[in-house]
């Protein structure tokens, strides 16, 4: 899939390159500027200082991150830039110890849009921005179970990995409640990516790299051009390609390695392993735009955007084939393997109903003269099989978004800033190697089972007064404004054969095997906006004393209206000492798509066979019938404080504690439901399809509270080598601690939500502390060099009944950067995870069957070290 479009989508690099590079040349030319612009500095990219001003957190304008009341942290895109990676999720990861992220294998639409977590929290109650807006969400809705980790089940996020980091200019990270001044979401803390604003020059970037094993070659490159748009303002456009191939850490499955045995290695899938454990394929093309466009000296027009379209591919469970002696075949391929599993007067009620709808019986089960009926519940595509088969299961995601809007100031110091936005995020999900069991032989091979949007609107209004008084020491900063929010999620029903019910779906299974398509009754375009208004004062109550009060109100159409607050406060005992502090209320409300999700999907139990798990919307037929109750919105009591000791230009420390606890927290519940039991026949009486089948049904519920406290520690010295240059050394140290407080019963039952090992997993499936050390050296000598150290603190996860314990980590990166050509050109030699560290080895009995060597809960997966080489030349 990924290879077929490779054409199509290099065609689109080249078209986008030729705009980026020819267009600025045509404005430039019509509007009769000088033919050679300035130059842009050198490796403009490090230029950024890392004491630039803030714009999250206050609105405020020249606040400094020592100077905020907020902990903020400012990196720069060399810092994103000079890894391994391709993906700014594991690029931000890898520089900012509070904020983590975990690679999915075999997790359906997790495995290629990765969850991230901000202060061990969901990724949907951190509120990301692009240029302070909000961005729309991905359509994936994380719906991951056992074996795959649960710490981030049901979230609906932002797909990080979207955002090219040859665009970004810095990254602001909020660390610190702020739904009063932001809305929903905005729980853990605020990420805000500012883009590119320089209206010359253009870069060209070119990066190759892969792991020490040899696989998972990764390419990317990336183009970014400036140009003068008008008096004083700017177009700036970014193009990314990336190409990476997979990587596989797994072993043969135990059942894979006996069918291998027998009929030869080269009929299992990947190579006799039968399935794979690593890194998915991927392949895109990322752009953004940013622009501004001055009217007069008073007014300007801006606009921001956003284009990718990418694909990924990866596998699913082995299903293993008939007639290897000593495996049992997969259910979908035969039901009585030894012939008496199924009795003869269902086989003979099969029959009949195949040949009262007129078909041919032959098509969906295998003749037997032994048997009494003379059919074996045997399916008939079984031959194309022999080696067993594993569904390839993969994406295609087009993603845009475009915001516009006009902002100036009046005579009476009144800024303003008025605009609109939309955005969307489309996944259209692709199968092969696959079969819907139910239609037999007539059965293909490859499916789109799934087809979801998610869609954003808004309209904003920001306005800021500095109201100049007697009272207090400087103005008071007066913001205020509306914003209005409107989200759409979209389902499209699959193609046919990936959710029928063909003649002999009671046997063998419906649909898609692995990944069941949406059929016409999950279909439909789901909705919900929202009313916001706010207010949030700041200044200096005398000299050293700095206060903020933030309210915001807002009302959204399928919930309660809400009303949050913060207060802040900053007091400098001196011009190097100061101590900060906050306290606020935040909410995130249930996302549409969370609302009405529905999903059949394959997975594991506790011996390692495949089982039928459904999801279904809190609203359904099916949910009711269990017993479901609408879901309400998520709140949150958050404070910190902490101090800030900056006794000179080159040195400066912070420290913050916080707490955050979260009450009514959004959990899948999951119902077990055995055959014959109170639960299947409630099931069957609601007209659920299928539901002979369904062995799990989940549902979203508001399952538990909880409380997250840590300490966030930051320290950055500059250093003056004299003759041998300069230096920077970074540390930053995270504590996060999570309990799981209270958990929800199932209505009529003693029954938690949340099992005892979703509440192991939430409180020690991440890291409770974590470093990052970085020392970046820029030498006299046309050279300069980096190197990073990142600690990962032990963690445990549980998983199918067993508790695992893994050790901590170090993981050291280095890198060496050469600059040539009047230092146009520099080049890069780099490598992450140099010692080649890998996590400790799986001690789960299930996942080791099942071929996992390596804990899938890695807070730094299990890749290995990784080199890489890149190149940059601008002009």
């Amino acid at each position: 899939m990924l290879v077929a479009n490779r054409h199509r989508l290099t065609t689109a690099v080249l078209a986008a390159l030729f705009s980026t590079v020819v267009s600025p040349a045509f404005a430039q030319d019509t509007a009769q500027t000088p033919p050679a612009p300035a130059a842009a500095p050198a490796d403009r990219q490090e230029a950024v200082d890392l004491d630039k001003l803030v714009v999250t957190g206050t609105r405020v304008q020249g606040r400094s991150p020592t100077e905020s009341m907020s902990p903020v942290d400012v990196f720069r895109p060399a810092d994103l830039e000079k890894q391994a990676s391709a993906d700014f999720t594991d690029q931000l990861a890898n520089i900012a110890p509070s904020f983590n992220t975990q690679r999915f294998p075999i997790a359906d639409g997790t495995a290629f849009v990765r969850p991230a977590n901000l202060r061990n929290l969901p990724p949907d109650q951190t509120l990301v921005l692009i240029n302070g807006k909000r961005r729309h969400r991905s359509a994936l809705v994380n719906l991951q179970v056992e074996p795959f980790g649960t710490v981030n089940q049901g979230s609906q996020a932002v797909d990080y990995s979207l955002i090219p980091s040859a665009a970004i200019q810095r990254v602001e990270v909020l660390r610190d409640g702020s739904s009063a001044q932001y809305g929903s979401d905005a729980i853990a803390g605020v990420i805000n990516v500012l883009l590119n604003d320089y209206s010359d020059g253009v870069r060209i970037d070119g990066q190759y790299g892969s792991t020490y094993e040899g696989d998972g070659d990764r390419w990317r490159t990336s183009f970014n051009a400036g140009a003068e748009l008008g008096d004083g303002g700017f177009f700036n456009m970014t193009v990314e390609y990336f190409d990476s191939d997979h990587t596989s850490r797994g072993i043969p499955r135990a059942d894979a390695a006996d069918v291998g045995a027998a009929v030869g290695t080269n009929l299992v899938p990947f190579e006799g392993l039968g399935q794979r454990w690593g890194d998915p394929d991927g392949e895109g093309l990322r752009s953004f735009f940013n622009a501004e466009y001055p009217i007069n000296e008073n007014v300007s027009l801006y606009g921001f955007g956003s284009y990718a379209d990418t694909e990924y591919e990866s596998s699913f469970f082995y299903r293993t084939p008939v007639g290897v002696p000593g495996v049992t075949p997969r259910g979908t391929l035969m039901v009585d393997s030894d012939g008496n599993g199924v009795a003869d007067p269902v086989e003979q009620s099969l029959v009949n109903d195949i040949v009262a709808r007129g078909l041919n019986p032959a098509d969906y089960l295998t003749a037997d003269a032994s048997s009494p009926s003379g059919w074996i519940a045997l399916n008939p595509i079984y031959p194309l099989f022999p080696g067993g088969y594993t569904p390839t299961f993969g994406a295609e995601i087009t993603d845009y978004e475009g915001v516009f809007g006009a902002k100036g100031e009046t005579a009476g110091s009144l800024r303003w800033d008025v605009s609109l936005r939309q955005g969307e995020n489309h996944m259209i999900y692709k199968m092969t190697s696959s079969i819907n069991p139910s239609l037999g032989r007539l059965s293909p091979t490859s499916f789109e089972p799934g087809d979801l949007t998610q869609l954003e609107r808004g309209a904003n209004a920001d306005f800021v007064w500095p109201w100049q008084n007697d009272v207090f020491a400087t103005p008071v900063n007066v913001a205020f404004g509306a914003e209005w929010r409107e989200e759409t999620y979209k389902i499209r029903a699959g193609d046919t054969a990936s959710w029928e019910n063909g003649p002999t779906g009671a046997l063998f299974g419906v649909g898609s095997d692995g990944f069941q398509g949406d059929s016409p009754e999950a279909a439909g375009d789901f909705s919900q906006y929202s009313r916001a208004a706010y207010l949030d004062l700041e200044t200096d109550v005398v000299e050293d004393w700095t206060v903020g009060v933030a309210g915001r109100y807002e009302d959204t159409s399928n919930f309660d209206s809400t009303f949050d607050w913060k207060v802040s406060t900053r007091f400098a005992f001196t011009d190097a000492f100061a101590v900060r502090a906050t306290v606020n209320t935040g909410f995130r409300t249930p996302t549409p798509g969370q609302l009405n999700t529905l999903d059949v999907t394959t997975t594991a139990d506790s011996s390692g066979n495949l089982v039928p798990l459904g999801t279904f919307p809190v609203a359904s037929e099916a949910a009711i019938a269990l017993g479901a109750t609408p879901v309400t919105a998520e709140e949150s009591l958050s404070y910190s404080a902490g101090f800030v000791w900056s006794p000179n230009d080159v040195f400066s420390l912070t420290l913050d504690y916080y707490n955050i606890e979260v009450e009514d927290r959004i959990a899948l519940q999951t119902i077990n439901v055995a055959e014959g039991s109170p639960q299947q026949q409630a099931l069957i009486d609601a007209g659920v399809p299928g539901a002979e089948l369904l062995r799990q049904v989940s549902y979203f519920v508001n399952g538990f509270d909880s409380t997250v406290q840590g300490v966030d520690l930051v320290a950055v010295y500059r250093a003056d080598f004299g003759g041998w240059g300069t230096g920077v050394f970074d540390f930053r140290h995270s504590y996060n601690k999570q309990e799981v407080d209270s958990v929800a019963v199932i209505p009529g039952t003693t029954t938690p939500v949340i099992d005892a090992e979703r509440v192991a997993d939430l409180e020690n499936q991440l890291p409770n502390n974590r470093s990052v050390i970085t020392f970046d050296w820029r030498s006299p000598w046309n050279v300069n060099f980096t190197a990073r150290a990142n600690y990962y603190d032990s963690w445990e996860d549980f998983t199918f009944g067993e508790q695992g314990e893994f050790g901590s980590e170090w993981l050291f990166d280095l890198s060496a950067t050469f600059a040539f050509m009047d230092d146009k050109l520099h080049v890069t030699v780099g490598g992450n995870n140099v010692f080649d560290n890998y996590p400790d080895r799986e001690t789960n009995s299930t996942l080791t069957f099942l071929g996992a060597k390596y804990p899938l809960s890695s807070p730094f997966g299990f890749n290995g070290g990784e080199w890489y080489v890149k190149a940059s030349y601008q002009f």
